[in-house]
């Protein structure tokens, strides 16, 4: 997942009771901001974004590399003897991390002094959810401990942070790409326990010595205070928040197969172990920051539903004209990365559709419409694992006998379902040409 950056409109803070002139007002404002520090710099700054940085590696490099995990859980025992359900805890992770958005961001608007215990808390039972993982030895512990206790821990550590950086810059973490390597490393050389154990440990020591620095750059007890005034959810029914909705939803269906199965297909279809399993995992997250930067300069220069379209497209040709034809590593490295590209950018196009749905509700929350796409990912997320795992369970005669290449394996269906499910993103795009998305 790319990660979103969520804006928080804050109104002007009561400074004191006391405080009845409005000069004496504008001047205790100034005199709070002059000591603040800079934005985009200094010390505290940094470390900041240092802290952020390491902590957002460990809290989305579980789940960006769980593909790497999954081929090792479907092919170890005592987890290969129920592998069928190996897939669940990958998307119930994912998924949970994408759910609690809009929850977590409600929580920390209504008790904004939270944020730190929240991060506290949530590094311990994260920790936990990992370390208890080790000593799993059946598939539904792993779900427990590494599908919902884990995110659930992670989710209450990352979201605060997440509003924090808001506050200094607008960066995001390079998750993903190296992880993948570490996992299939380790897993090769030392046991499953000793390297779950490390990650529990490898979390604690990353993060715990910044932990500190990560804060918002306005204290608390100065920073400004919301008006109490009503939310209006009366864009819940505005055509365009339901037409982008809908969309969104139906393409996370399909979207988290590839980062599953990918490790596993290149094993059973190219042959290739080790290095070969690792690497299009690597590549396709390699993609999706790379596509993140380009959308997020067309989503300020075109309409948001030609950016949509144009993701969609490049996705729905990287499923069936790249990966439906893999049989060697190249073209699925190749697949890997412009499915990143151009797959994994589309949660870079939501602040087109937040703008959107603003033209017809001005009252809109930015916050919560960024928080129910996420929550949308997030059903798509938990639905894709057991959907995928029939489609490479079922039988399919018609594909078997007469396809070939990646379609005539037990893959085929999950990749035309890929596929399928990537064209519903451009839905807003249609309902647009058809003139009823306003």
């Amino acid at each position: 997942m790319g990660q979103t950056v969520f804006n928080y409109e804050l109104h002007p803070a009561q400074i004191g009771d006391d405080l009845q002139d409005q000069s004496n007002d504008d001047a205790a404002t100034a005199l709070r901001e002059f000591s603040l520090p800079p934005v985009d710099g200094g010390k505290d700054a940094w470390l900041c974004l240092v802290g952020a940085f390491l902590l957002e590696m460990m809290v989305w490099g579980f789940p960006f590399s769980f593909g790497v995990f999954q081929d090792y859980y479907t092919t170890t025992e005592p987890f290969a003897q129920d592998a069928s359900r190996v897939s669940l805890v990958g998307s119930c992770s994912m998924g949970i991390l994408y759910l609690a958005s809009p929850f977590s961001l409600f929580f920390l608007q209504r008790w904004p002094y939270l944020g730190r215990k929240s991060s506290i808390a949530g590094l311990v039972i994260a920790t936990v959810g990992i370390l208890s993982s080790a000593f799993a030895t059946t598939v539904w512990q792993l779900l427990v401990t590494q599908g919902i206790i884990y995110p659930v821990g992670a989710c209450m550590l990352y979201y605060p942070v997440l509003i924090y950086i808001d506050e200094w810059f607008a960066g995001s973490g390079l998750a993903g790409i190296i992880f993948p390597f570490v996992v299939s490393a380790a897993l090769s050389k030392y046991s499953y326990r000793t390297t779950i154990c490390a990650w529990a440990v490898a979390m604690v020591l990353l993060v715990c010595p910044f932990l500190p620095f990560v804060k918002p750059r306005t204290p608390i007890a100065a920073a400004p205070m919301p008006r109490r005034q009503k939310i209006s959810f009366e864009f819940l029914w505005s055509r365009p928040f339901l037409i982008f909705q809908l969309g969104s939803t139906l393409q996370s269906l399909g979207y988290f197969a590839p980062s599953l199965y990918l490790p596993t297909y290149s094993r059973l279809v190219v042959g290739e172990s080790g290095f070969g399993t690792t690497a299009p995992v690597t590549l396709m997250n390699a993609g999706i920051t790379i596509g993140f930067i380009l959308v997020g300069f067309l989503i300020d220069k075109w309409h948001v539903t030609n950016v949509i379209l144009l993701a969609t497209v490049g996705t729905v040709l990287a499923v069936f004209a790249i990966w439906g034809l893999s049989v060697s590593l190249p073209p699925l490295c190749l697949f890997a990365i412009v499915y990143g590209v151009f797959a994994g950018s589309a949660s870079a196009t939501w602040p087109g559709i937040v703008r959107a749905v603003k033209e017809v509700d001005e009252t809109a929350s930015t916050g919560i419409i960024f928080g129910l796409l996420n929550a949308g990912r997030g059903v798509g997320s938990i639905a894709c694992g057991p959907i995928s795992e029939v489609l490479i369970n079922a039988q399919w005669p018609l594909i078997a006998k007469s396809a070939a290449f990646g379609y005539g394996t037990r893959f085929g269906g999950l990749i035309v379902f890929t596929g399928l499910t990537a064209g519903f993103g451009a839905l807003g795009f249609a309902a647009r040409r058809l003139g009823i998305l306003h």
